[in-house]
């Protein structure tokens, strides 16, 4: 099971968007329901639009890691670097309440990896809770929340998506955002590039 949590815990009404009938809802099992409420997730997705028989063969075969970024963007760096973060810890948090209730995971083999996202966890905890903005020394660490995350969803359950939304606002906000100087900007710029090329390596 995966934790797209806000859509599956929206209310059923949620599926009328897809052109069900209050009455239809009201006459589905709980799979259907649950499989309607995760094609939410995809409604204003490229992938379903321009490739549908795709999309139709391996939806619902493997768990999703949803991100959004719609809020990654403010300055300075430090702020910036803050949202990205929780952007990530938030999609890290709903794995790890989802974590004892995923069937068929050897504890024994993902303990290293839950040890390694929870440890992650806590240095961006700490380090948020310290300060408004993140020094320099945290620049790295959207990309550490990240790969920690992907590791510990790759052995939990292998292959999964990763869904991100509002992927270009972060992109968007570095290119016409007003920079305190320019070294700021290359920097948030550079941590992007590297970001993504970690996400869809």
């Amino acid at each position: 099971m995966a934790p797209e949590k806000s859509h599956l815990d929206a209310p059923d009404s949620a599926i009328e968007e897809l052109g069900r009938s209050a009455e239809q809802i009201r006459e589905m099992d709980v799979a259907t329901k649950c499989r309607l409420k995760r094609t939410l997730l995809f409604e204003d997705s490229l992938l379903k639009e321009k490739h549908r028989a795709f999309f139709d063969e391996h939806f619902m075969k493997y768990p999703v890691i949803h991100i959004s970024f719609s809020l990654c963007k403010g300055t300075p760096a430090g702020r910036f670097y803050v949202r990205l973060c929780n952007a990530i810890a938030t999609a890290a948090n709903n794995w790890l309440k989802q974590y004892p209730f995923i069937e068929g995971v050897e504890v024994e083999s993902t303990n290293i990896y839950l040890q390694t996202l929870q440890e992650t966890l806590t240095v961006y905890k700490n380090a948020r809770y310290a300060t408004k903005e993140f020094a320099s020394e945290y620049a790295d660490l959207p990309m550490q929340l990240f790969t920690s995350l992907s590791e510990f969803v790759g052995e939990c359950i292998g292959q999964y998506i990763l869904l991100i939304d509002e992927y270009d606002v972060p992109f968007i906000h570095s290119c016409l955002e007003s920079w305190s100087d320019e070294k700021e900007k290359k920097e948030v710029q550079s941590l992007l590039k590297g970001l993504i090329q970690i996400m869809f390596k």
